[in-house]
């Protein structure tokens, strides 16, 4: 019998929810809504609002909910979105949603663990604007397995590896009218006024040293090379995360439909937890330096990778690659001072 055969995805999905009870059970919980103050969001703080309705209220007024200085819909919504339960908004966010959309994320076992979180679902960092999307902790199964005939050796052994916390990744790609918003200017190459959504392009053409200051400027961070195939996969276990029968041209632009260009995020089918361009559009910059034989050594909480080293870990692939490329266990290289066309990056960041 396999000696991993018991790390089922539902065993690494539960494993998750344990993780998130306990943090939710440890928390402070912020509850957006809850205007008369008694924990939870009900046919009270409804009528609270609906009374003030219109008022343009004092500061830090709790009717006043989406914080815009009226007491309007937007405010009553929030209120509704948020019916008979709270949940935490980290300070560096504006709420977008509080609870999983079952049409974004259509795995039920997946909104059970955000749901256990205790934590929103979809927000916005306040600093650079990138939309952002809850991964629960789990484990899952990292690398390729023995049968996949495209991988690699570098993606072997695959090996157990549980991520402990829940954390906030980019929904996107992060776009061109980011970069330029926190930065002041934009490096990429497919930035011609010319080109259709060049704002909506991901950003591309940058360092490591460019990539760095980005994210010094909003507080961001890169995910680790787990945390990355963790949300990609999204709880699959098969080479891409398309659902059975889904052709890879309808999830990620690559050599087949890319046009040999970089195209606007979020175009393509997402996967089960929501994230578009997973794989293709552009290469993604990760926190870990390369090592092709690090899997054998690698730690099954939390890992980070080597301590250091020469390359920088991609992940995805991009419109230039082939099919062997683009797949959820592949890994790729760069040198850290590269800016290539095709490379880019998503952003992650702690609640």
């Amino acid at each position: 019998m396999d000696s991993m055969a018991w790390w089922t995805r539902r065993q690494a999905l539960a494993v998750g929810i344990a993780f998130l009870s306990l943090a939710a059970s440890t928390r402070a919980t912020a509850c957006i809504g809850d205007t008369d103050g008694d924990g939870a969001v009900g046919a009270v703080d409804m009528t609270m609002v609906l009374a003030a309705w219109g008022t343009a209220p004092a500061p830090n007024d709790s009717c006043d909910v989406s914080g815009d200085g009226v007491v309007d819909a937007a405010d009553l919504a929030l209120v509704l979105s948020q019916w008979g339960s709270c949940v935490e908004i980290p300070e560096w966010a504006q709420l977008l949603e509080a609870r999983p959309d079952p049409a974004v994320v259509t795995d039920a076992d997946l909104r059970a663990s955000i749901e256990a979180s205790g934590l929103a679902w979809r927000v916005r960092d306040s600093a650079s604007g990138v939309e952002m999307l809850l991964v629960p902790a789990s484990g899952f199964r990292m690398g390729a397995p023995l049968n996949d005939p495209l991988a690699f050796n570098d993606e072997y052994p695959q090996h157990h590896v549980a991520i402990t916390r829940a954390f906030y990744l980019g929904r996107y790609e992060t776009m061109q009218s980011e970069y330029e918003g926190v930065m002041g200017y934009n490096p990429s190459y497919f930035v011609a006024s010319s080109m259709h959504g060049a704002a909506d392009r991901p950003v591309e053409s940058v360092t490591a040293t460019e990539v760095n200051a980005f994210l010094a400027e909003s507080g961001l961070r890169l995910p680790t090379e787990a945390e990355w195939e963790l949300a990609c996969r999204a709880g699959t276990s098969t080479p891409t995360h398309a659902a059975p029968g889904q052709p890879d041209t309808e999830i990620a632009w690559y050599d087949p439909n890319s046009g040999q260009e970089t195209h606007p995020v979020g175009q393509l089918a997402a996967n089960p937890l929501g994230f578009h361009d997973m794989l293709g559009n552009v290469w993604e910059r990760v926190a870990d330096w390369y090592s092709g034989g690090y899997y054998a050594a690698s730690p099954m909480y939390d890992p980070t990778g080597p301590a250091s080293g020469t390359f920088q870990v991609i992940r995805g692939g991009s419109w230039y690659v082939s099919a062997s490329n683009l797949r959820s266990s592949f890994r790729g290289a760069i040198w850290p001072f590269w800016s290539l066309s095709d490379t880019g990056f998503r952003v992650a960041r702690n609640p």
